[in-house]
């Protein structure tokens, strides 16, 4: 009776398991990949013609493209007409925007992602010879112990804590850089390496327009250790409406 007691229980355990969703399985370091792609630019509405002022050379064409899909995500794609072009795919939710180059005949040159919050390096660079093979890929996460993931749960703990109303999660409503003005609640995080070390930042702002002019903004910064996910360091403070936050060190 014992041994099928046991059994069951075996049982039950690692259907629990099988059931268990896996946590954080569409996060911004494979949502882009090394794989072949090719943008079609055929649609006449879309170019402009440039003429180079002075000169006798032909017109080129402008593509300048921009569309939302129902998922929210903004695609701008630009460029001159067989030879070269730019996109931009930002998506309505989460902490990063994706990057791509292509050659004039519309083959994949680069694709890389940017945080939407901040400077700095993130996930893979994928970089294409114009035949579409794969020359090279660097990952900027291979030195780093601590994921963007796991900072953005630090973020959450701190956002309570200090009474933040923001959107820390993955794939939280993000406000982006441009957008980050000192009457406006957000978040951004970034990361610096000095002397060796790793470390990642996360700064929060609140506007208080009531206040005098240098006490506008409510910040919050914290420092981490990228080796340990500790916190080392935070400093909350209020400071003049800019987008400047303190660079906490050790």
């Amino acid at each position: 009776m014992k041994k099928i007691f046991f059994y069951l229980v075996v049982i039950f355990f690692y259907q629990c398991q099988a059931q268990k969703k896996p946590t954080h399985n569409n996060t911004p370091m494979n949502i882009i990949d090394s794989s072949f792609e090719k943008l079609n630019i055929n649609d006449s509405t879309l170019l402009k013609t440039k003429k180079r002022y002075g000169t006798a050379d032909p017109p080129k064409y402008i593509v300048n493209l921009n569309e939302t899909l129902q998922s929210g995500t903004s695609i701008e794609t630009y460029g001159l007409l067989d030879t070269y072009y730019d996109q931009w795919i930002t998506p309505s939710r989460g902490w990063f925007r994706y990057y791509k180059e292509f050659y004039s005949d519309g083959n994949v040159k680069l694709k890389r992602i940017y945080n939407k919050t901040s400077d700095g390096n993130y996930g893979f660079l994928y970089e294409f010879d114009k035949e579409g093979k794969l020359l090279r890929t660097t990952d900027f996460e291979k030195d780093w112990k601590t994921s963007f993931i796991g900072i953005t749960e630090i973020a959450n703990k701190y956002a309570k804590k200090f009474n933040y109303k923001v959107d820390t999660s993955e794939d939280g409503i993000i406000i982006s850089k441009n957008d980050q003005q000192w009457d406006k609640e957000y978040v951004k995080i970034w990361r610096k390496e000095k002397n060796g070390k790793r470390y990642w930042l996360i700064g929060f702002n609140k506007g208080h327009p009531e206040n005098t002019d240098d006490k506008k903004c409510e910040r919050l910064v914290i420092l981490i250790d990228d080796i340990n996910g500790k916190t080392l360091k935070k400093e909350h403070y209020f400071d003049a409406y800019n987008h400047i936050f303190k660079e906490l060190d050790e």
